[in-house]
């Protein structure tokens, strides 16, 4: 997907964002200025336990930064402190803050591949991310035959070779973003909806099978992260704006 860079405004996270806007940074987790050993202070025992279990240095960098980041964009929003901030976990690994980290109102979601990271924030709506590096070595059709609808299967058969696996992956990120919105995980029967008709361009609504004709409920929209990633963001309500940032912590 081609990217706007100019999109990406660099700025530190200020107060807590108003009603019906959707906030999303981006962070570059090899080039973050935030040394790893300062960002360890603010994570809680069970992330340095996830952090530890990585087994290449690198991924438990990046890990660390990912985590620590977001800990410095709600401790900025919440005005705290980023380690006195608590995380509950859905049954399906979502994280959300806990009642005594402050406002009940933000959500958030985020997801990261390689070096980038994506962080999307709001309130009083449900919302999900997803980012993924365009790869060139992955079995696209077993996977497609798996997890997506026919309308999504035809659509990619109907695209030159050379650009299957990018429509593959933008594809992939709008279901994913819409798991992630719901919190439902994996668990959520991916193939019985369809991305492949919704204007990437705009916040689009997304029809599921459960909705049976009513107005739809989750509305998504590609984001441009980068050369060589593609990313969807997923939000409960289509009466809501976006805005963009570069993390420059």
């Amino acid at each position: 997907m081609e990217t706007s860079e100019s999109q990406w405004r660099p700025s530190i996270p200020g107060r807590l964002i108003p009603p019906n806007e959707v906030q999303v940074w981006r962070a570059f987790l090899d080039l973050s200025k935030a040394p790893k050993e300062s960002l360890l202070g603010t994570l809680s025992a069970d992330e340095l336990s996830r952090a530890s279990r990585f087994r290449f240095e690198k991924d438990q960098r990046r890990f660390i930064r990912a985590r620590g980041i977001l800990r410095q964009i709600l401790g900025a929003y919440l005005q705290k402190p980023p380690h006195a901030l608590q995380f509950q976990y859905s049954s399906n690994g979502k994280p959300i803050l806990a009642s005594a980290s402050g406002d009940d109102s933000l959500q958030f979601n985020l997801s990261h591949s390689d070096d980038m990271v994506l962080y999307a924030f709001t309130r009083n709506r449900n919302i999900g991310i997803d980012l993924e590096r365009i790869q060139a070595d992955v079995d696209i059709e077993q996977i497609a035959s798996r997890f997506f609808a026919e309308a999504e299967l035809n659509s990619i058969e109907q695209v030159p070779e050379s650009k299957r696996n990018e429509l593959f992956f933008q594809y992939w990120t709008r279901k994913e973003a819409l798991i992630k919105a719901t919190g439902e995980g994996l668990s959520f029967p991916i193939e019985t909806f369809d991305v492949s008709g919704v204007d990437g361009r705009i916040l689009s609504p997304i029809l599921l099978p459960s909705d049976n004709g009513a107005r739809a409920r989750w509305y998504v929209q590609d984001l441009l992260p980068g050369p060589g990633y593609t990313a969807a963001i997923v939000v409960e309500g289509g009466d809501c704006g976006f805005s963009y940032w570069e993390y420059s912590g």
